[in-house]
C-alpha cells in the first residue's frame, strides 16, 4: 500500500545519521498518548498547538488529511540553514491536480517537540512558506485518537483503538446521561487514504449527499461548486466576472438532525478531487466535542442533551449531581484562560439552538474573585445558527485598544469573568460570533468577529421567509378558478 510505502521511507530517514566526530546521544521520540494541550488562541476554532523547533516557539497544525508531515523554510535563516534535502517523496495530496498525488523534498528534522514530548528526528516534507510553521500529518497522527474540546480549546491524545471498541462502548452502562453521543463512521479514499464523512449539504428542495473529506486544518468547510451547480445549488452572488466566494446553505448534516443550521461554506471553485463533494471542517464538526479516530474508522460527536420545556430549551449538565435536571443556564458555557501581558483567553459556548442570535453578557472580576465595577460592559454575540456555537477571543485585543483605550487599559486589571446575563438577537454592529465591549458612558460599542468565508465583517445572508410566485409547472397543476 502507498502508506506502507510511505512509513517505510520515513522510518529510513528517521535512520539516516550525518557523519559526525563522535557519537551523540540520540534524541528518544516520545509519545503523545495521555497529553492534553492547549490550542493557540483564536476566534474560529483551529488545531494548532504550540511547538518547539530547536528551541524556537513554533505552531503546529493537526492536518489528518495530509499523508506527510511538513516543516516549512521559514523556520531557518542565514544563520541557521535548512538541514540538506535528503531525497523527494511523492506522496497523496487532497488538493492535488489529477491522480491525486504530489512531490515533496524531503529533510530530516531533529529538534521538534509538541507540547513537551520530543517527537525525535523525522523525515519531513518541506515547503516554501516563510513564516515558521509545523504540520502534523497522518504519518504521525493515525497512531492517535485526539478529543477536541471547543469550550475548553484542548486536544488531547489517546491511543487509537479499533471501531469496535466504539461501539461496544455504546452498549456498555454507564454512560452519561447528560450527554448525546454519536459514533459516526470514516471511511478512507481509496488512492489518497485521507479520511472521509458522509454528509448531506441542503440549501431549499436542492441536496448534495455524498463523501466528503474531513479537515482538520483549514476551519471552514467547502463544497464543490461543479457538484453543486449540478443539484441546483446557488451560490451567493457576486460582482461581474468574479467566481463565487460562498454558498449559504441550509443544513450540513452527518446524521440525521446532527450538524449546523445554516453555514456559509466556501465555494470550491476548481476543486479537484472527483471522488468527493468537498470537505467537512471544524465550523460543522467543532459544534461537538469531537474524537477523531482515523485509523479506528471512527468519529465521535458529543454534546450535551437538550429538551423543549414550556417553548424554552434546556440542557443537561455533565457531572450535575441530579443528571436529569435540565435547566436554561446549563446552555452556556464560558471558559478563562489567562495570557501573557494582562491578557485572557475567553471562550464562550451555547449548546441551545439561536433561530434568532442571541447575547451573552460576562461581569468582570477582581483578584478576589468579587465583580469589578467598570464602565465597561463585556459579552458575546451569536448569529443565528444551531446549538454548539463558540468563539475565542483574547481581551484586550488591538482594535480595542485603538478605539477605546481606556477600557482596553482597564480591562488588563481582569482576572476573571463569570456568565452574567442573556438576551435573544443578535447585536447590529456584530454580525457574526463576536466578543463585545460596550461603553454606556459613551454609547459605542467595539467587537471582534469570528471570520467567516465572507470575511469577519460581513453579516451572513439570511434567507428571506417571502413566499416564492409558483413555478410555470405548479401554475399548470394549479385547479381552475370555477368563478
Amino acid at each position: 500500500m502507498r502508506s506502507a510505502r510511505l512509513g517505510a521511507l520515513l522510518l529510513v530517514l528517521a535512520g539516516c545519521h550525518r557523519g559526525a566526530a563522535g557519537p551523540a546521544a540520540p534524541e528518544r521520540p516520545g509519545s503523545l498518548a495521555d497529553q492534553t494541550l492547549p490550542l493557540l488562541p483564536s476566534p474560529h476554532l483551529r488545531l494548532v498547538v504550540e511547538g518547539h523547533l530547536n528551541g524556537r516557539p513554533v505552531p503546529v497544525v493537526l492536518d489528518v488529511s495530509r499523508a506527510l508531515s511538513a516543516v516549512s523554510e521559514g523556520c531557518w535563516d542565514e544563520k541557521m540553514p535548512p538541514p540538506p534535502i535528503m531525497g523527494n517523496a511523492r506522496v497523496p495530496d487532497v488538493y492535488a491536480g489529477p491522480g491525486g498525488l504530489r512531490d515533496w523534498p524531503l529533510v530530516r528534522v531533529p529538534g521538534l517537540r509538541v507540547g513537551s514530548v520530543p517527537l525525535g528526528p523525522r523525515g519531513m516534507g518541506l515547503t516554501g512558506e516563510r513564516t515558521c510553521s509545523v504540520t502534523l500529518g497522518a504519518d504521525v497522527l493515525s497512531a492517535y485518537a485526539f478529543t477536541v474540546d471547543p469550550l475548553r480549546r484542548e486536544v488531547t491524545f489517546e491511543k487509537s483503538r479499533p471501531r469496535a471498541e466504539y461501539l461496544a462502548q455504546a452498549a456498555a452502562p454507564g454512560a452519561d446521561p447528560a450527554e448525546e453521543v454519536y459514533r459516526l463512521e470514516l471511511t478512507r479514499d481509496p488512492v489518497g487514504d485521507w479520511p472521509l464523512i458522509a454528509a448531506r449539504v441542503t440549501q431549499e428542495e436542492a441536496a448534495l449527499t455524498g463523501p466528503y473529506v474531513l479537515s482538520t486544518r483549514e476551519p471552514f468547510s467547502r463544497l464543490a461548486m461543479g457538484a453543486a451547480e449540478a443539484q441546483g445549488i446557488q451560490p451567493l452572488e457576486t460582482a461581474a466576472n468574479l467566481p463565487p466566494r460562498a454558498y449559504v446553505v441550509d443544513a450540513v448534516e452527518l446524521s440525521s438532525d446532527v450538524g449546523v443550521k445554516p453555514l456559509v461554506m466556501e465555494a470550491g471553485v476548481g476543486w479537484r478531487n472527483p471522488t468527493t463533494l468537498g470537505r467537512i471542517g471544524p465550523d460543522v464538526w467543532g459544534h461537538f466535542r469531537t474524537t477523531v479516530d482515523v485509523q479506528g474508522d471512527t468519529l465521535v460527536l458529543r454534546r450535551p442533551r437538550v429538551q423543549v420545556v414550556e417553548d424554552r430549551q434546556r440542557c443537561a449538565r455533565s457531572g450535575a449531581p441530579n443528571a436529569e435536571e435540565l435547566r436554561e443556564e446549563s446552555c452556556f458555557g464560558l471558559h478563562v484562560r489567562r495570557g501573557a501581558e494582562g491578557r485572557t483567553a475567553v471562550t464562550g459556548a451555547v449548546f441551545r439552538d439561536l433561530p434568532e442570535g442571541g447575547r451573552v453578557h460576562l461581569e468582570p472580576l477582581g483578584e478576589d474573585g468579587k465583580p469589578l465595577p467598570l464602565d465597561c460592559k463585556v459579552g458575546f454575540s451569536f448569529a443565528p445558527t444551531s446549538r454548539g456555537a463558540t468563539t475565542q477571543h483574547l481581551v484586550p485585543w488591538p482594535r480595542l485598544a485603538q478605539s477605546m483605550p481606556e477600557c482596553s487599559e482597564a480591562l488588563k486589571s481582569v482576572r476573571g469573568y463569570t456568565l452574567a446575563l442573556f438576551e435573544e438577537g443578535q447585536l447590529q454592529e456584530c454580525p457574526n460570533a463576536c466578543i463585545f465591549v460596550h461603553q454606556p458612558s459613551t454609547g459605542r460599542t467595539v467587537c471582534e468577529c469570528q471570520p467567516t468565508p465572507l470575511g469577519d465583517t460581513m453579516a451572513v445572508p439570511r434567507r428571506s421567509n417571502t413566499p416564492k410566485p409558483p413555478t410555470q409547472k405548479e401554475r399548470e397543476q394549479e385547479p381552475e378558478d370555477p368563478h
